[in-house]
């Protein structure tokens, strides 16, 4: 089952109502859906039972990509990540993703503001039209907007914004999704979390 979580009482209720379920319909209580419907099904990795659940409008997850375009944000909020010392890490690494970026649209000269951050965006995502494997490329066609798969989210990294986020979180719009993405400061909110990865040594 798919939805909230609630104290044990409620829960006893909930598991009779499922157990009622037909067609796609959720429970009346806490509007949840069976892994066997349309509504869960769909929210599994592997659109059945035994895939990975609630890879969108969780958190939007942090990831190890940025663009390493000098903002002071980078050095705020990544220093353990895009920096090695005092130095800005400017090639992608086994661990970490850095997107090339447009200087002429993406620099400290620009005023912080929506606008030029929109701007910025935008060229950084033309200026990664030959980069493929991350998810970006393949699933969206604009660096703003909800131009990604299913309508979702579709804000490339830049200015201010220059960490990459993926999923989006629990209040988000019809726009979040697994094919969401988002560019971010990088600070600490409750809205924002990340996966762990355990990767095989080989």
């Amino acid at each position: 089952m798919t939805g909230g979580t609630t104290d044990g009482e409620e829960t006893i209720v909930k598991i009779e109502e499922i157990k009622a379920l037909q067609g796609n319909t959720p429970t009346a209580t806490g509007n949840m859906y069976g892994w066997n419907q349309q509504g869960g099904v769909c929210a599994s990795s592997t659109r059945n039972m035994t895939g990975i659940y609630d890879l969108s409008g969780g958190v939007w997850e942090r990831t190890a990509s940025y663009v390493a375009n000098n903002h002071k944000n980078l050095l705020k909020y990544g220093e353990s990540v895009a920096y090695n010392g005092e130095v800005l890490k400017t090639t992608s690494t086994k661990y970490t993703m850095v997107y090339p970026y447009d200087s002429s649209a993406d620099s400290s000269s620009k005023t912080d503001n929506k606008e030029n951050l929109d701007i910025a965006s935008d060229a950084n995502y033309m200026k990664n039209t030959n980069i493929y494997g991350d998810a970006i490329r393949e699933v969206s066609i604009a660096g703003t907007g909800t131009s990604s798969w299913e309508n979702d989210y579709s804000y490339f990294a830049g200015l201010y914004g220059p960490f990459v986020l993926w999923g989006g979180y629990f209040l988000g719009s019809e726009h979040t999704g697994r094919f969401s993405f988002n560019r971010n400061v990088g600070d600490s909110t409750f809205y924002d979390g990340f996966r762990s990865v355990v990767i095989p040594i080989t």
